[in-house]
């Protein structure tokens, strides 16, 4: 991929005034930029190139008419690449404001995160911002689900050799760290404002939990003796692991632990769950003497306290 400067970085990183970056352009000294508004073009890493290579002339006394003729060719080449720098640009952006909104939502969660500091980091406009992100919960969304993919993949770098099912859960878990860093919490606190109505965002935080649950219900299966009638889907044991993971982490009283508490807890309960799936341990028939109750109670709501009653 091309690096894309603007003007300003241009600027800094050639240690040449804008004016006389300007005054090139007019002699033909260096390829044309590429234009996204009337007061806006961007650059490329040849820009900065050509522009030490003149400095470089300029020092052997060679004019500015010499220069220009010995660059010609090369400018021109330069002004034939058709390269969509305003996509590699918006592309670029995109991926900083996202890794700046990550450490921010991190560090102060999702309610103190604010969208105005999250600019003043990056030095960009509400405009500039606003044309990447509608809102700050579509923002927070994006950063999950990209911190997400990464995990996955990463997880799946470091289990691809392992035939352990317990040893590849650990991996899953640890690669999720910064997933969790972002916050759970955060993540139920935009629902509430409003996820039911905004189907998008709603679509990309549940394909993160459905990934990280399908690798779990794999890990529980793996090696397991022929599958047997349950009395609910198998799918709900990973998502419970999941959620108690999740809630442990984020919880006052998870505070206390350690992170090798949380995954030693964790393993266990993974453990214990594919002992009783693989029959080690016979849960089922134990479950089937409170199959009239589970009736009763689901089919039942509990009372309200009494000063909310009506």
């Amino acid at each position: 991929m091309i690096q894309v400067l603007t003007i300003r970085e241009l600027e800094q990183l050639s240690g040449v005034p804008r004016t006389t970056i300007h005054y090139y352009l007019r002699q033909g000294l260096l390829p044309r930029p590429q234009k996204t508004a009337a007061s806006r073009s961007l650059y490329t890493e040849e820009h900065l190139k050509i522009l030490r290579e003149i400095a470089d002339l300029k020092r052997t006394g060679m004019s500015i008419a010499e220069i220009e003729a010995g660059l010609q060719h090369r400018v021109g080449r330069a002004n034939e690449v058709t390269v969509d720098l305003a996509a590699q640009e918006y592309e670029r952006m995109h991926n900083r404001i996202l890794a700046v909104a990550a450490q921010e939502f991190a560090a102060k969660g999702y309610k103190n995160t604010h969208v105005t500091a999250i600019m003043r980091r990056l030095g960009i406009t509400a405009t500039l911002f606003y044309s990447h992100f509608a809102s700050k919960r579509k923002l927070l969304a994006e950063c999950v689900s990209v911190v997400m993919q990464w995990s996955l993949a990463y997880a799946d770098e470091q289990v691809t050799s392992l035939d352990d099912p317990a040893e590849r859960l650990l991996w899953d878990v640890f690669s999720h760290a910064h997933v969790f860093e972002l916050g759970t919490s955060a993540v139920a606190l935009i629902r509430l404002e409003g996820l039911q109505s905004d189907p998008e965002v709603r679509r990309s935080l549940e394909e993160g939990v459905a990934g990280t649950v399908t690798r779990i219900l794999r890990e529980l299966l793996a090696t397991a003796s022929p599958a047997t009638a349950r009395a609910f889907p198998q799918e709900l044991i990973a998502l419970s692991l999941f959620g108690a993971y999740e809630q442990t982490v984020f919880s006052s009283t998870g505070a206390k632990y350690t992170r090798e508490d949380l995954l030693r807890a964790h393993l266990w309960l993974f453990l214990a769950a594919r002992a009783a799936l693989n029959g080690e341990i016979d849960i089922d028939s134990r479950l089937a003497r409170y199959e009239r109750l589970i009736s009763r109670l689901a089919s039942e709501m509990p009372p309200m306290p009494p000063a909310l009653s009506v």
